[in-house]
């Protein structure tokens, strides 16, 4: 447990550091819902799937991710809310990343 704990630590602040140097307003609904979906997309298809289980290969959870993301990035341009750029991309990586890590942490505590 001690291992969840830290790397819910460790990324919550690298999370903060992350939105402070990109400028981010992370807690817009807007962003509650980019970074949820982002951080449990991780979780759920790297973390648990992919990772802890080995029931998906890397190559084809990528791709789910991949259109996933993508399909929630058309949604938002077509609300009209531009926020695709560089320092974008960078933090949702960071969030699936962490996503990924907190869910192979937490199934192997469930073990």
């Amino acid at each position: 447990m001690k291992s969840l704990y830290a790397v819910l630590f460790i990324g919550l602040i690298v999370f903060y550091f992350v939105d402070i140097a990109f400028h981010v307003d992370s807690f817009s609904l807007e962003m509650i819902t980019h970074n949820l979906v982002r951080f449990f997309s991780g979780f759920a298809i790297l973390g648990i799937w992919v990772w802890y289980e080995q029931k998906l290969e890397i190559k084809i959870a990528l791709y789910i991710i991949l259109v996933f993301l993508v399909s929630d990035d058309i949604f938002d341009y077509i609300r009209n809310i531009d926020n695709f750029s560089f320092e974008m991309i960078i933090h949702d990586l960071l969030m699936l990343v962490w996503g990924a890590l907190a869910g192979f942490f937490f199934m192997r505590r469930l073990e």
